[in-house]
């Protein structure tokens, strides 16, 4: 009998290792799949430790972050609650639903990332919606709704008729109903209910009783969307009225039918997902969203979390799907206002020991002496140990702590004012490098940028960095790119890699994630009138379409078609100023005043420029009748304002037209050309006026 308990002891002894073996490398795997994801892993091993029978799956979006951030914080897509004002709200700070407003990017970029969700309180977005019905009771529907007094007791409601009607069921028995009928979670339906109606006594969308619907109910809000209050209920209501919703049971059961259909059915089955639409279910990204609000699936996720730890079943089997993104920014993302981030220069006065921490007994880095120059990234909220220590960074990149009492204000320190457009999606920093700084911003191909600061931090985390200026003037920092793919070229309007656009289709066109014509590519239409930037000419010539890649103003990116492939008709047509026009039939090339051999370099790239029998420089300006050989085919100049052929266009060349008018001076072909600026055909006085208020700076001289 010893032997047995004692055998029997054994096993139990040798059962308990393995499965503490087998739980602590199965939690650990959880949290390994996040490995390569900067700041998830602690949050999910914090997460496991508390709650060993959760479960983590990681969805691999395979989009870029800061597109992602940009997609999200278009007009309209994202809205915040009158509330919020400041940081929180767009630029615009346009009101496009009664007290909501265009969230900013900012705030976007703060509720995007899940790692402010990856928390007790608000991980419950990233819940799979799908029925368990050990989870998800009827008590647990109950207290769910508990606050919202129209959804208590046996459902009363008003028909068509205005008449006063009973269904002998609860709320709840519905909810329970509906899950199982289309394998949703029931506590996602209620916690929906409760988001969209509020609680207390809910609204005429619920009521019944809305004059021209009475009699129809819309408990999720279905298509209720406008600009006005009656607008939202009247387009909400109508939908409920084509879809037959003549009663609480029939609109909870057919909200419930299109969440499952189109959105947890196509992979958007968390509360996460249905507000940021990350994934591909077939229909591309971002625009398939169940609410406009921003901080929706997380509010939603607290009341489910509620209601699990009101019933005690926070330590259940839950499992929890979370989106990773390429190329996340070091750190979570900031909460609107709250950052005190900043991008400005000081000055030492004093001897001053930079830190590696926030305290005197912090590590020291390096001891500056009195009138040293840093960068101030970060402004110190409150006292630590005595002092205020804010962020700074040094000269060789490296960031650290001072004491704020040691730094003075000095004025931007800038060492140049260039003008640059952006190519790709780039994110604005608040400091140099990628680590231990912040994303302050997120900018668009086909913005300008002027930059204020260059080759001060070259090759600081593998990159070069440029201080620049946005259109708002604010500040921060922006890596250059590599050298066959830069994020940023200096701005010049002739150049024949990028260009504006407007569409001149008459049935507009459409952008395409990628150059074909297939099927759910579409990303966006635009309207005739449209401008877009052309990122790149002649990206691909797939299907036989020339294709262009275009960024539209709200930062979309994608291709569209240039011309019809049928009869060459244009469908976008080029808002660059023409510089220069070839005249084949009369052998000229007509220019505007000072272009350059180096500005003809779209036309080909052998072209010799010739004043007489001397060529000039790639830089110098060409005059009227010098020669343009262009691939072995000879030109004469014609500069439009330059008559007499020096390169330039003054005083000599309208009193040269006055003394041709009064026949007292010849011209030759090229300089009638070059004279005729005001575009009548032959050499008048109204070609003089212009001449003279060119110089005057109160016209321009244009290719006629």
């Amino acid at each position: 009998m010893k032997k047995l308990i004692g055998l029997l002891l054994m096993i139990i002894l040798f059962i308990l290792i393995f499965l503490t073996y087998f739980e602590g490398t199965s939690n650990a795997a959880y949290s390994d799949k996040f490995a390569n994801y900067p700041g998830y892993k602690e949050l999910i091993d914090a997460l496991q430790k508390a709650h060993p029978n959760w479960e983590f799956e990681i969805l691999e979006t395979g989009l870029d972050w800061a597109a992602s951030v940009k997609e999200e914080s278009k007009h309209r897509r994202s809205l915040i609650q009158s509330s919020k004002t400041g940081p929180w709200r767009c630029s615009c700070n346009e009101e496009y639903e009664p007290n909501w407003y265009c969230a900013s990017s900012a705030a976007v970029a703060y509720y995007l990332d899940p790692r402010n969700s990856l928390n007790e309180d608000f991980i419950f977005q990233f819940e799979k919606l799908t029925y368990n019905s050990d989870l998800q009771t009827k008590e647990g529907v109950e207290y769910i709704l508990r606050d919202c007094n129209y959804m208590q007791g046996k459902i009363t409601y008003y028909d068509t008729k205005g008449k006063k009607q009973t269904i002998n069921k609860t709320y709840a028995d519905v909810i329970l109903e509906t899950a199982k009928m289309y394998n949703v979670s029931a506590y996602h339906l209620a916690a929906r209910i409760r988001q969209e109606q509020g609680t207390g006594n809910g609204g005429s969308m619920i009521s019944g009783k809305y004059s021209g619907f009475v009699g129809y109910y819309n408990h999720f809000n279905c298509s209720a969307f406008g600009s006005t209050t009656s607008l939202i209920l009247k387009n909400g209501l109508t939908y409920a009225k084509n879809q037959g919703w003549t009663d609480p049971e029939k609109a909870i059961k057919g909200g419930a039918k299109l969440v499952a259909k189109e959105y947890i059915g196509i992979g958007q089955n968390t509360l996460y997902l249905e507000k940021f639409d990350v994934v591909d279910g077939g229909n591309g990204y971002y625009w398939n969203q169940y609410m406009t609000n921003v901080s929706a699936s997380k509010t939603e996720g607290a009341t489910v979390k509620a209601t699990y730890q009101k019933l005690g079943l926070l330590n259940k089997k839950v499992v929890f799907r979370i989106p990773v993104y390429k190329n996340m920014p070091t750190y979570a993302c900031p909460e609107p206002g709250k950052e005190t981030i900043v991008t400005q220069d000081v000055q030492t006065n004093g001897e001053v020991n930079i830190r590696k921490g926030k305290g005197v007994d912090q590590e020291t880095i390096t001891t500056l002496k009195k009138g040293v120059k840093l960068l101030r990234i970060e402004y110190a909220q409150k006292k630590e140990k005595g002092y205020y220590w804010d962020k700074v960074v040094l000269a060789d990149g490296r960031v650290g702590y001072a004491i704020r009492d040691r730094l003075n204000n000095l004025s931007l320190q800038s060492n140049c004012n260039e003008k640059d457009i952006v190519l790709n999606n780039i994110e604005v920093r608040n400091g140099p490098g990628k680590t231990s700084t912040a994303v302050v911003n997120y900018i668009a191909p086909g913005n300008l940028v002027t930059v204020v600061e260059k080759g001060k931090y070259p090759n600081l985390n593998g990159e070069n960095w440029y201080r620049v200026r946005l259109s708002d003037n604010t500040y921060g920092y922006i890596a250059v790119g590599a050298q066959n793919n830069p994020n940023i070229t200096k701005y010049d309007e002739d150049s024949p890699d990028y260009d504006y656009v407007e569409v001149i289709c008459t049935d507009g066109l459409r952008i395409r994630r990628e150059p074909t014509t297939t099927k759910n590519n579409v990303i966006t239409a635009v309207a005739k009138g449209t401008q877009l930037f052309r990122a790149q000419k002649s990206a691909s010539n797939a299907e036989g379409y020339i294709w262009d890649k275009v960024v539209t103003s709200n930062g979309t990116i994608g291709y569209c078609v240039r011309q019809d492939k049928n009869n060459g008709e244009a469908w976008i047509k080029s808002l660059s100023k023409k510089k220069y026009e070839v005249d084949d039939k009369n052998a000229n090339i007509i220019c505007v005043p000072d272009v350059t051999p180096e500005k003809l370099q779209s036309l080909s790239a052998k072209i010799v420029v010739k004043n007489g029998d001397k060529e000039i420089a790639k830089d110098a300006k060409i005059g009227t009748g010098y020669t343009i050989t262009v691939d072995g085919k000879t030109y004469t100049a014609v500069v439009m304002g330059d008559v007499n052929g020096d390169g330039k266009v003054n005083s000599s060349d309208y009193v040269k037209i006055k003394n041709y008018l009064r026949k007292k001076e010849n011209m030759s072909v090229a300089e009638k050309l070059g004279a005729d600026v005001a575009g009548e055909g032959k050499v008048t006085s109204s070609d003089y006026v212009k001449i003279k208020n060119y110089l005057r700076k109160k016209e321009n001289i244009t290719i006629n």
